[in-house]
């Protein structure tokens, strides 16, 4: 494995945490005059298998996301229970969470990230189990984390 994290030229997504979800797109609909998805949420505990600081945990969240011809700007209201989510939105309020990048061997990239100082956070399954997510601490060096994502259909041999 070469020694970058990206799999591709582009940031998917960039994330906000807001405590308040409906207020948060309305805002940023009016300022930009695009029509959020609908709002979803995280899958249940059953099919996420989240993991928040190494061990087995329930997390929720309710999310909606802006699609521009470039990036996805995510808007992500979490739920009251200790989150890589919750605990950003604790510690620093509203505001921007993470930048997500695709990748097609989260084993491999994850390790990367570890390797270079930072923290895997949580991970979990997405609703549908069509892929997955993993969040790493890169808030000292960045500001905010880093999120790596990986679809089914994309997904290498993972080592």
């Amino acid at each position: 494995m070469d020694k970058r994290l990206l799999d591709e030229d582009a940031i998917m997504q960039i994330c906000f945490v807001t405590d308040d979800l409906e207020k948060s797109l309305d805002w940023f609909a009016d300022l930009t005059g695009k029509t959020p998805s609908p709002i979803g949420a995280a899958a249940g505990h059953a099919e996420a298998k989240a993991v928040y600081h190494g061990k087995p945990a329930e997390v929720s969240c309710r999310l909606a996301m802006f699609k521009f011809g470039n990036i996805d700007v995510e808007f992500l209201e979490p739920g009251p229970e200790k989150s890589a989510w919750r605990d950003l939105l604790d510690a620093k309020g509203p505001g921007v969470h993470h930048i997500a990048f695709r990748t097609r061997n989260m084993t491999e990239r994850g390790k990367y990230l570890v390797g270079k100082g930072h923290e895997e956070l949580q991970k979990a399954e997405f609703l549908g189990s069509h892929g997955r997510y993993a969040y790493y601490d890169t808030v000292d060096a960045l500001g905010i984390q880093v999120e790596l994502l990986e679809f089914n259909a994309d997904m290498e041999k993972q080592g």
